[in-house]
């Protein structure tokens, strides 16, 4: 029997091989990134997944793990032949029990927000991709979001998780005791490993109490520097759940995506702070800027005011196909770094607009360059335009992936970042996990470098 046939005899799991079936299962959520023709698996429960893994491992066929494929850097972009294993299937939520729930890999960030919301309790998750990316993905990723400066990454979410490991094997680590010193942290190690160690399936969530009322405030500042001279007084504020920030000329361009008018001035940076508290709350910033450059906003008026930031995306996508690039540096070298990287970018291309925002407590850069004609920007391009801004990145003290994680588009700046010490370790580690380098090979590290023989792996 060929795999395709060993596949679908599984129960609960049903397979997808026809060209215009798995399309969707092959690219990345930017368009830019495509990979081979794949075998789709979709199991339905964890026995499903082991029995995947377990018949791709004897026949020595590649898995990439997926979840709601939102990923922006081709982490899960399958290799020629591989078989795609789609865990959007595993989307139940259990009940909560000491403050976390138990929600399987494929239950996505919105619904397990509702969940929480119900309750009275959020997720502490926010991500723009919120109804299509899924907890299993935020898992792999270790996302950020939004909220990070209060609830922190996924892994400070995380209490524990299910996983099938390279040979179908299940670690069950869904409800380890809040103390336990027994050895190494296998639930930490898996949390950003992007796939490439074992498939998470469940993942045990933390909830927290919600907030009790969502105020937002936007701050038009007459430029970067400015911005990043108010982070702390900004961050002194009570309540303060996130903390972002915007070019105004991103602004400008949410506001003619959703045809409505910016509600102040986009001539240098705004900077969106939320907060857990009322109106009366947002009485500091008084003294950061005049009247006309603040608004303060809750209620559904909040949702209105926070759109300016929350669909820059959208906007971003709706012209054209754009690079992204998501990156970090200390915050007080974010409006340094922003100046340099605009003028690299400038003098890669001038038909290249570079579209800035990101996560200002963290120094996060969310860096979008968009054809100034539309359409996408020839790929030799893309590739010079992402090397020119991250060796500015690294300059300043960077880091060439503060969310997204590695893929396998940042692949090649690993070593440049952690050194080839860390990198080599990096290396031992996948293959004490996965010594036939079969889970999501590519992404991380390259799979041709640093491996040892496959005799010699499989002897350990």
């Amino acid at each position: 029997m060929d795999l395709s046939g060993a596949l679908r005899a599984i129960a609960d799991c049903s397979v997808l091989t026809d060209a215009d079936a798995v399309a969707g299962y092959v690219a990345d959520w930017t368009g830019r990134w495509r990979g081979g023709p794949a075998i789709v698996a979709r199991p339905r429960t964890v026995e499903a997944v082991s029995a995947v893994v377990r018949a791709c491992a004897a026949a020595g066929v590649p898995v990439v793990p997926q979840g709601g494929n939102t990923g922006l850097v081709a982490g899960a972009v399958p290799p020629a032949g591989a078989v795609v294993l789609s865990l959007r299937g595993l989307d139940a939520i259990g009940e909560v029990s000491d403050g976390a729930v138990v929600a399987g890999a494929g239950v996505t960030l919105a619904n397990l927000e509702s969940f929480a919301a119900a309750r009275g309790l959020t997720c502490g998750l926010s991500l723009a991709s919120g109804e299509s990316a899924t907890v299993g993905g935020a898992a792999a990723t270790n996302a950020g979001g939004a909220e990070v400066l209060r609830y922190g990454t996924a892994r400070a979410r995380i209490a524990g998780l299910r996983a099938v490991l390279p040979d179908g094997a299940v670690l069950d680590r869904r409800r380890p005791p809040p103390k336990d010193n027994t050895g190494y942290d296998l639930v930490g190690q898996l949390v950003g490993s992007e796939g490439t160690l074992a498939v998470i399936t469940d993942v045990t969530w933390r909830l927290d109490p919600a907030p009790r009322a969502r105020t937002v405030l936007a701050l038009a500042f007459p430029s970067p520097d400015a911005a990043v001279a108010a982070v702390p007084v900004l961050r002194g504020l009570p309540g303060l759940l996130a903390l972002e920030w915007s070019d105004g000329a991103a602004v400008a361009r949410v506001a003619g995506h959703l045809d409505a008018p910016a509600p102040l001035p986009t001539d240098g940076c705004w900077v969106f702070a939320e907060l857990d508290g009322p109106l009366d709350a947002a009485g500091a910033v008084d003294d950061l800027l005049p009247d006309d450059r603040i608004a303060v906003a809750e209620g559904e008026d909040r949702l209105r005011l926070w759109r300016f930031r929350a669909r820059t995306t959208e906007a971003v996508a709706a012209a054209g196909v754009p690079v992204k690039l998501d990156v970090g540096v200390p915050v007080e070298s974010l409006a340094p770094a922003r100046a340099a990287i605009v003028d690299a970018v400038a003098g890669a291309s001038p038909d290249v607009e570079p579209v800035l925002f990101g996560h200002l407590a963290e120094g996060n850069l969310h860096v979008n360059l968009l054809a100034r004609a539309g359409g996408r920007i020839p790929e030799q391009l893309a590739d010079r335009l992402e090397g020119v801004v991250l060796e500015r990145v690294l300059a300043f003290g960077g880091t060439v992936s503060a969310e997204h994680g590695i893929g396998r588009a940042k692949r090649a700046w690993l070593g440049r970042q952690r050194g080839p010490e860390q990198v080599a370790l990096m290396r031992r580690i996948k293959d004490a996990w996965d010594p036939a380098g079969l889970l999501n090979p590519g992404a991380v590290l390259d799979p041709e470098v640093g491996r040892r023989p496959s005799s010699d792996a499989g002897a350990r």
